[in-house]
Order: C-alpha cells, then structure tokens, then sequence
C-alpha cells in the first residue's frame, strides 16, 4: 500500500513538469528496469492540451534484462529503440538504465545522441545560471557560450557524490555527467532519468526544427572512451609522467597545453584536442578520454597516447 502511495506522489511530482508546447511523438524503452513503473503514470496523469504520443518498449521490470542489458551505454543496448523510432516516424526515442537514474536520447533519424549534445540542449532550454559538469563532459558543453554573462561552468569529479556535492556547494541549478546523469535543483540537487526525459521533451517541444537538425547544426567533435589495462601502476608516478611527456612533445612545436587540471586524475587541453586520464572509482582501471575537432586528430592522439603507455 505504502509502494503505491509513494509511486503515486512522485508520478504527481513529475507531471508538474510536464509542460510540451507542441504534440509530439516518442518512444521511451525503460530497459526492463524501474523507470516504466513511474513513467507510465506520469504520462497518464496529462492534461488533455498536453498528451503525448507514446510508445513504452520493455517497460516490464525483468531482473534478466531479456531485451537487452541495463546500462544504455553498452554496445548494442539502443539498437531496438533506434528501430522503433524510424519504424514508428517518432520525433524522440529516450532510453533509462536499469533503475531510472540515467537517460539518454535518439534522435528523429534514429541516431544515439551524445549526451553532450542533450545537456547542451538541456542547458539552452532550462537557461540555468550555474551548471556542474563532470571533467569528462564535452566540449559541446564547456566550450557552449549563451547570451548571457551571469552563467557559469563548474567542473567536478567524475560521480554522483562529487556532482551532488558541487551542485550544493555553488547553489547550482543543473548538472550533467557524460554518463547520462543530469541532476536539477528542483530535485533536491538530485539526477533523475525520467525528470531528465520530461525535460528534454520540453525542449524539443520548444525547437522550431526537429530534433536531428539541433544535432546537425553543433560543432562537430570527435571522442574515444577507452578503458586501458594498466591495473598495476603507482596513480600518481603515471599521471606526472604523462603530463611530463606532453609537456616536453609540446616545446618545440610551441602547441603547449592551454589547461592543465588535477582535479580528477588529468586532463591537459590543446587548441584541438583534449584528453582526461583517470582511475576509476569503481572499476579496477584507467580510463582515457580523448576528444579532438577532427577524426584524423583522434585517431592520431589515441595511437599516440597508447605508444606512450607501451600498449597495443
């Protein structure tokens, strides 16, 4: 009895928010986890001047996750709702991960969208003044520049206590993490897949174009997320040398790091690259993210980083 009570407030909670200024068609695939519990009273609860069409796909919780597995970022794991929404001729396809905190979007032509690109949107439709991002958030993001002098860019450590933490510290309105985490003031500072939903709906209600034309017209950037097998290293004597090598490539081509941060593992930032060395939190590994303006920079960088740490 307590469960639906509780569901029932917080689908109430959520539907306030709900505020779509054109009809629009989406798909939601809730990955056989919690999320499609809430969604579906949420959605139900509209008025009639704001119904959407919409289709829910493995909205079922299922703890063997049949449709496919629960973390959205896995290879493979959008292939049905990128079909769904060019079968369908949706205007959005959302897919949350297993227990509704993260979400993350396709666009009109079935393409998985960059969770930079969303909190980008997310950013030009919610106009916070202050927002939080994670050091491995895109440039889409940290280098987005609005009419408006008073917002400002935080960046924290990569994960919810960090980003929570920050959004407390700095009374910020919104975060975003590059996992698909997006965090709101109006949630107690807290991330919330579906709040995330509602408010990407919102906004590409708002656009005077469909979704994939938003995506089209961004600056176009190139990134690589690899997890490198480097399990028995001294964190500390790897990142100064790294950052040793980088800095000695750089003095006779005079292209010398304009950023450098030790605020989570290292990022050094170029004028066409950057890149993000870190030890995960929760995974015995090193993770690199590189991210350049052109493909062939990537490629490049990501060759070069792995000679750099003897690695195939």
């Amino acid at each position: 009895m307590k469960q639906n009570q509780f569901s029932e407030t917080y689908s109430k909670f959520l539907q306030k928010f709900l505020k779509p200024r054109k009809l629009l068609k989406i798909i939601f695939d809730c990955s056989n986890g919690t999320a499609g519990l809430i969604l579906e009273k949420a959605l139900s609860g509209q008025s009639p001047d704001q119904s959407l069409n919409y289709k829910i796909i493995n909205g079922n919780p299922d703890g063997d996750f049949p449709a496919h597995g629960p973390n959205p970022l896995k290879s493979g794991a959008t292939k049905q709702l990128q079909l769904a929404v060019k079968k369908y001729k949706a205007d959005l396809g959302i897919i949350f991960d297993a227990d509704g905190d993260r979400m993350l979007c396709v666009d009109d032509k079935g393409r998985f969208v960059n969770p930079g690109a969303s909190a980008r949107l997310l950013i030009w439709h919610l106009k916070p003044k202050k927002a939080i991002v994670d050091v491995g958030t895109s440039w889409l993001v940290k280098r987005f520049k609005i009419h408006d002098s008073r917002f400002m860019i935080h960046e924290s450590k990569v994960g919810q206590y960090f980003i929570k933490q920050k959004m407390r510290i700095e009374n910020a309105d919104f975060g975003a993490e590059h996992s698909g985490h997006y965090y709101f003031k109006e949630f107690f500072s807290l991330d919330s897949g579906i709040l995330a939903a509602i408010e990407i709906i919102n906004a590409v209600s708002k656009l005077p174009y469909r979704l994939s034309d938003f995506v089209d017209l961004l600056p176009r950037y190139y990134r690589s997320e690899i997890d490198l097998g480097l399990k028995r290293v001294d964190p500390e004597n790897l990142l100064k040398a790294v950052e040793r090598a980088y800095q000695r490539e750089a003095l006779p081509t005079g292209r010398q790091a304009v950023k450098i941060s030790r605020l989570d593992g290292l990022t050094m930032e170029f004028p066409d690259w950057w890149f993000n060395l870190r030890f995960s939190q929760t995974e015995p590994l090193v993770r690199l993210n590189i991210e350049a303006t052109e493909k062939f920079k990537l490629q490049e960088e990501v060759l070069r980083f792995k000679k750099l740490l003897n690695l195939k």
